[in-house]
Formats: structure tokens, C-alpha cells, sequence
């Protein structure tokens, strides 16, 4: 505890306002996530299966879109991206208030997404440019706690805010959102690396010179892309991780999906909210004990033990639905999850070239796309065989995804000991 508090001591004061803000923005997405069918379908009028095309569609558009958020990070000042993107989604929350045809929902619904998920990459980016090395996994670990508190309390204050009227919830997230860009906006210069803002005129005037010369300038998205899609460490860890995403990502959806075949619906209620908040409080109680010890030195050590959890509660989850048996088998799967997803980040990292942070991060969050796979294969698996062989399937994708893991990093070991030749010759 007590190096938890001097680390947080010793954070920029920009970092801590950055957190802050990630806190705020997953309370107010999940605010808003937590009642969007219900709006779609009473207040815009949507059918069932539109719902989940609208809702799903958005995510998918929004995470393949951060790739390119990933690479503007790169090539704009960060913080003014973050400003700029907070702007634009409290416009969009703001016009659902009043805007109800249905394309036009969807469209908006779209852009919203975007701009999150921009958000989300150029946050990570921020913070491998604020925080000091050794102390980078330790940010983005309490970086997921704060968003998994802000996850856990937002239903119930979108929930609260419905009975203001339907646009309620994006009012509350418009007020939220706003409320943590006010010091984003007041401190910004806080934000910007060391000599940013006064030597702005100077490095203008470098670049010219450069052109001049004939020295290659930055590279475009393009040729960004040719570079992370040669570099087998990014592809290893994103494919990997998006296996294992499939896995903890829907873990509620699936085990709904699930508890729902094997027992009577009341009882599939009541262990669906012990799943729940057996998840919850791992994740956000021990998110940041565990994920604060990951060294890029010991990663594969931690991805084993990580991996180990998720089979073990996924084989204990497949022998009994009794109340006790699911809520330590829930504990012991997420100690995985409080493992894994940090260790994704500090691997990304650890290999991102540092002009190109943003981008890197933006590749690394295509692993989202497994969110949306997830409840698919397991609704498939659920219909066409016993309810068991879910839980081997996932096993499986779980011990693949270690093994991609462990391919990213040989595949850096090799290269670092490649550049040490390079060097020393």
C-alpha cells in the first residue's frame, strides 16, 4: 500500500488528471451502453435484431477506425486529439437527445464509437509519453481499475438518470465528459513533453530544412501499416490477443448464455449477478497488486500464471453451477483477466518505436474484435453440442493464445539479440 501512494505521489500532475478522466469516461460509457437498447427500441423504435446490429456494428467500425486514431496520436499533439475527441462526443450524446430517425442514430452511434475508441488508444499513448518507464505498467493497471469502477457504477446512474427523461443518461454523460475535460483544458501545457510548446516555430523550420535536403520525411498511414504488419511481435501479440479476448472479454454474455440452458431462468438470474460480482470486485480490488508487478523481462512468466487461471476456472466452471463452486471458479478466471490485459499493454509498449506509440497501440486494440466474436461462437458451440464443450473450446483458444504469446516474445528476445550484434560490430 504504502508504494501504491508513493507511486501515485509521484506521477506527473498531468497523469493523475488523465486517470481521472478515464475514470469519468467509463462511467459515462457504460452509463449510456447499460441503457442503449432500451432507448433504441422505445424511443427510436428499432427492432430487436437492429438493435444488435446497431450496437455491434458500431464497436466493430470503432475499433478498426483506432488504428488510425492510433496513427493521428502519432502526428498530433496528443492532448489536443483527447480534447478535440471529448468535444465531439458530448455533440453526439447531446444530439440523441433529440435526434430519432434511425439511420441517423446509427450514424451518430458510429462516430461516437470512433472517437471512443481513438480515445482509448491515444490515452495509452499518452501515457508511455508521460510515465517514466518502470512505472508504466503499474499506470496502465490502475488506468483499468479506474475504468472498471467507472463500468461497475455506471447502469446504475444511467439507470437513475432515465427517470429525468429519455435523454437522460446522455445528459449525465455529457456532464460527466465535461466535467473531466475542464482540467484537461486548464492544464494542458501540463500535458506536452518538455520544450514542446516554445520550440514549436523552431522544429517547423527543421522539417523545412529537412525537405529541403531531401531527408525522407515522416511516413503516411500507409506505409505506417506495411511497417507494423512486417513486424511479427505486433502480429503474434494482437492475433493472441484477440483469442484470448473471446475468452474474458463476454464472460458475462456467455456464461448468461450458458446458465440460461442448464438451469431454470431464476436461478440462471441469480448466478449470472454472483458471476458478476465475483469479476467485479477481482478486477478492481486486485487489478493493480497484480498487474503492478509485470516486468517486460518477466512477462512470459506472468502470461503462464495468467493463462493457468483462465483454464483452471474455465474447467471448474464446466463441473458445477452451485453458487460457491462458479463464484471461486469467477475469482480464479479473473485473477487471468487482472493479468493478461496488462501484460498486453506493457509488451505493446515495450516494442512500439517511440514515433510511432500511438499507432502501435491502435493495432494492439484491434484485439476488440473478440468482444464480438466471443457470444457468437459460443451461442454456435451451445446449440449444436453438449453445454460443456463451450468451456473446452474456450480452454483451447486460451492455450493458443499463450502460445502466440510465446512466439511474440521470442520473436523479441531474437530481435534484441540481434541489434546487440549490430552494435557491438
Amino acid at each position: 500500500m504504502r508504494n501504491f501512494l508513493t507511486m501515485v505521489r509521484e506521477l506527473p500532475f498531468a497523469m493523475k488528471i488523465l486517470l481521472a478522466s478515464s475514470a469519468a469516461r467509463g462511467l459515462s460509457f457504460f452509463a449510456i451502453l447499460a441503457y442503449m437498447p432500451i432507448y433504441l427500441y422505445d424511443t427510436v423504435g428499432m427492432g430487436g435484431a437492429a438493435i444488435g446490429y446497431v450496437i455491434g456494428g458500431s464497436v466493430l467500425v470503432g475499433t478498426l477506425a483506432s488504428v488510425y486514431g492510433g496513427y493521428l496520436a502519432d502526428r498530433v499533439t496528443k492532448i489536443n486529439l483527447v480534447i478535440a475527441l471529448d468535444i465531439a462526443i458530448m455533440a453526439l450524446y447531446l444530439s440523441l437527445t433529440v435526434i430519432r430517425d434511425p439511420f441517423t442514430v446509427t450514424a451518430i452511434l458510429v462516430l461516437a464509437s470512433v472517437a471512443s475508441s481513438s480515445m482509448g488508444v491515444a490515452g495509452n499513448a499518452l501515457i508511455s509519453e508521460l510515465v517514466r518507464p518502470e512505472n508504466r505498467t503499474k499506470v496502465f493497471s490502475l488506468r483499468y481499475s479506474l475504468q472498471n469502477i467507472g463500468a461497475a457504477a455506471g447502469p446504475f446512474l444511467g439507470v437513475a438518470a432515465v427517470t429525468a427523461g429519455a435523454g437522460g443518461p446522455f445528459v449525465l454523460s455529457v456532464a460527466v465528459i465535461g466535467a473531466s475535460l475542464l482540467p484537461l483544458v486548464l492544464f494542458r501545457r501540463r500535458f506536452l513533453a518538455p520544450g514542446t510548446a516554445t520550440a514549436a516555430p523552431a522544429a517547423a523550420a527543421a522539417q523545412d530544412v529537412e525537405r529541403e535536403q531531401g531527408v525522407e520525411e515522416e511516413p503516411g498511414f500507409l506505409d505506417v501499416l506495411r511497417r507494423m504488419r512486417a513486424d511479427r511481435r505486433l502480429a503474434y501479440f494482437t492475433v493472441g490477443g484477440i483469442l484470448s479476448i473471446v475468452v474474458y472479454g463476454p464472460l458475462l454474455t456467455f456464461m448468461s448464455q450458458y446458465l440460461v440452458l442448464v438451469e431454470d431462468r431464476d436461478t440462471a438470474y441469480r448466478l449470472v449477478a454472483y458471476v458478476s460480482a465475483a469479476n467485479a470486485v477481482v478486477v478492481i480490488g486486485a487489478q493493480y497488486a497484480l498487474g503492478s508487478r509485470l516486468r517486460p523481462n518477466t512477462l512470459m512468466k506472468w502470461l503462464t500464471v495468467g493463462t493457468g487461471a483462465f483454464v483452471v476456472g474455465l474447467l471448474a466452471m464446466s463441473l458445477s453451477t452451485h453458487a460457491a463452486v462458479l463464484v471461486i471458479a469467477v475469482v480464479v478466471f479473473s485473477i487471468g483477466e487482472v493479468i493478461v490485459v496488462p501484460a498486453e499493454f506493457t509488451f505493446i509498449d515495450s516494442i512500439a518505436p517511440e514515433n510511432l506509440r500511438g499507432s502501435y497501440f491502435g493495432a494492439q486494440n484491434l484485439i476488440h474484435v473478440g468482444i464480438a466474436l466471443g457470444p457468437i461462437l459460443c451461442g454456435v458451440l451451445l446449440q449444436h453440442f453438449a453445454p460443456a464443450v463451450m468451456f473446452y473450446v474456450l480452454i483451447a483458444l486460451v492455450v493458443a493464445s499463450w502460445w502466440l504469446y510465446a512466439a511474440g516474445c521470442r520473436a523479441t528476445a531474437a530481435t534484441r539479440t540481434a541489434d546487440k550484434v549490430v552494435n557491438a560490430a
